[in-house]
């Protein structure tokens, strides 16, 4: 069996490696990535109080929430991309989650609940980078998308070399990657001879989009096996019917031949020199003749023994090499027949789970159209009432009465935007709505004059235009550190008559030792004298405060201005004008120019002098 790496996170692998070692696998958990939990302000979590639809992109991400805030408003609607996602979402904010049957961006966009989303809040709870898909196609239907990044992944070591090193020497096979941040962790090496051998290893995935980026890193496509899902029984199972595949492609080892022996060539007997009897045997030469010949035919011999066996290992070699061929031959006829076995597999898998989509479409069809039956409102109802209503009196040339219900709503509607909301232009519309209701039933016309009469009311309305007074004060805020202060001049010194002159005379003795005393005490302590009136002066923090006062009351009245509080607003102007009158300089044009901007901002009329009360709201009940 196959020597496995799972690359998950921390603490999410362990499930995947159990299934991997009951089916016989060799499994080594290697975390590539550390997930990192990031701390939100108030203000990014005030978003969910006011949400509509939450959308959780991981596990990760409602673990991330969880750690911020104990719950969830009791109004949002959960969306999980999967049913992990879903169980951590029931486990921690006791939420029930809408779950898509394709578990990524795409699955979550073709949900029923997420395609009428214009003009509603939608929070995404998600990590740092990832796919803008979802939020693109929300923010295109009219949402208001709100994302929230509470995590990220970041790689668990700079270099994958030292993990490429141990898995080569580990002799691994194949590994597990569940997101691009993984392929990119993984491949996070400048060693061309360990990419070499990673691009080699077999990888099994979740998504074509982690195909697609394991491609473009430069491996091939039959190094790579995408699940049926994201659940560690779907790998598993993609990864048990992959290796059942490779063992059945496996060749059977041929079968050696025996090599042929060779053949001895026939050794020639001599003849035995013939004994004469009775005598010794006499000494006979060596004929040259014979000798020649004898060399002659061993030469010939030789050579049709060498010629024999050249021939016979021109054969030999010749049927290894068709052996051999024959036995590639033969491998790659298996290897297409597995392949056909398993694309045949594929399409039939394909068939099946594009039929099991049809069904659970029209099923989804199906349920969606009883959802909406059911789901139509009270309103809805008595709208299609009275549309058939109207149809029915129409063929028969009749009138329908006059809904009263939707008149007393409609004036109730526009007595409701004067109090709390200030919205007297809305107020008109729904007025003008009221009266082209009536305007087709006679026998009305009291009414139609107290709304023509409340309009005329409305229209009279004179109001300051808030945006542009909040603006002005601003621009004032920027000009309170050019103005200069009210700052006192000395008088000055009044200068006294000299009279220290001495006496020449000898008996004024006496005098001239006191005015030689008051010079000599004149040079070591001065007094000057003024006879106007002298103010104290403003120091630095003084100066300071004042400034930072008049600020704080420039922005309290912009706020009285945007809330429609009038007391405030003029107050706060008032205590602004006091300060410029108090300390600052009149004499200076833009002091002038700024105190004249102040009385006009608050002559300005934030709200009507008396409070509008409908003349139809007392018609409609005197009806």
């Amino acid at each position: 069996m196959a020597h496995i790496v799972v690359t998950r996170p921390q603490g999410k692998g362990q499930e995947l490696a159990d299934l991997l070692v009951v089916q016989g696998h060799k499994v080594t958990q290697c975390p590539v990535l550390n997930i990192d939990y990031l701390a939100s302000d108030e203000q990014e979590l005030a978003t969910l109080d006011e949400a509509d639809i939450a959308v959780f992109v991981s596990q990760d991400a409602v673990i991330g929430l969880h750690q911020q805030r104990p719950s969830l408003p009791a109004s949002v609607q959960c969306v999980a991309v999967g049913e992990a996602t879903a169980e951590a979402l029931d486990s921690y904010f006791k939420c029930r989650a809408l779950v898509p049957e394709r578990h990524d961006s795409e699955g979550m966009i073709a949900l029923p609940e997420l395609q009428q989303v214009e003009g509603k809040n939608v929070v995404l709870v998600k990590g740092r980078g990832g796919r803008t898909l979802l939020a693109k196609t929300l923010k295109q239907r009219g949402a208001f998308i709100n994302p929230l990044v509470v995590y990220q992944r970041t790689a668990a070591q700079p270099s994958s070399d030292a993990w490429l090193q141990q898995w080569q020497q580990d002799q691994v096979d194949a590994l597990v990657i569940t997101s691009n941040s993984s392929v990119d962790a993984i491949f996070a090496s400048q060693d061309p001879q360990l990419l070499q051998w990673l691009k080699s290893r077999h990888f099994y995935i979740v998504s074509a989009r982690t195909g697609a980026h394991l491609e473009q890193q430069g491996v091939a496509t039959d190094h790579i096996s995408i699940a049926a899902g994201v659940t560690n029984q779907a790998i598993a199972a993609c990864i048990d019917s992959e290796q059942e595949i490779n063992m059945s492609e496996q060749p059977e080892k041929p079968e050696p031949e025996s090599a042929p022996s060779n053949t001895s060539a026939a050794t020639a007997k001599a003849p035995a020199p013939k004994v004469q009897s009775g005598r010794a045997p006499a000494k006979q030469g060596v004929s040259k003749v014979g000798l020649l010949a004898l060399l002659i035919a061993l030469g010939g011999g030789a050579g049709t023994g060498y010629l024999y066996w050249h021939q016979y290992q021109q054969q030999r070699s010749a049927t290894e090499q068709e052996n051999a061929a024959l036995v590639q031959m033969q491998q790659q006829v298996q290897q297409l027949q597995g392949a056909n076995q398993a694309l045949a597999e594929q399409i039939k898998a394909l068939r099946g789970t594009q039929q099991t989509q049809q069904q659970q479409t029209q099923q989804w069809q199906q349920d969606f159209n009883d959802d909406i039956s059911r789901q139509l409102s009270a309103n809805q109802r008595s709208m299609i009432t009275h549309v058939e209503q109207s149809i029915a009196a129409a063929k028969d040339n009749t009138q329908p009465p006059l809904d009263m219900n939707e008149l007393r709503r409609l004036v109730a509607l526009a007595d409701f935007k004067i109090w709390s909301e200030s919205n007297y232009a809305g107020a008109a519309t729904v007025l003008e709505r009221a009266d082209a209701l009536l305007a087709s039933y006679p026998g009305n016309a009291q009414l139609r004059r107290a709304i023509h009469s409340d309009l005329q009311t409305l229209a009279s309305i004179e109001l300051a235009d808030v945006q542009a007074t909040v603006l002005t004060l601003h621009g004032l805020g920027q000009q309170v550190d050019k103005l200069a202060f009210n700052m006192v001049d000395l008088a000055e010194e009044t200068v006294a008559a000299d009279k220290q002159e001495l006496s020449e005379n000898v008996s004024d003795w006496r005098t001239n030792l006191g005015r030689t005393w008051d010079k000599l005490v004149d040079d070591f302590i001065k007094v000057r004298k003024r006879e106007a009136t002298i103010e104290p002066l403003l120091d630095h923090e003084q100066q300071r405060l004042i400034k930072q006062r008049l600020h704080f009351n420039l922005d309290q009245a912009g706020f009285a201005a945007t809330h429609q509080y009038v007391d405030l607003y003029k107050q706060s102007l008032q205590s602004s004008a006091d300060l410029i009158t108090r300390y600052f300089d009149l004499s200076q044009p833009q002091t002038s120019q700024f105190l004249s901007q102040l009385k006009q901002l608050r002559l300005q009329q934030l709200t009507p002098a008396q409070p509008i009360n409908l003349a139809t709201v007392s018609a409609l009940k005197e009806s």
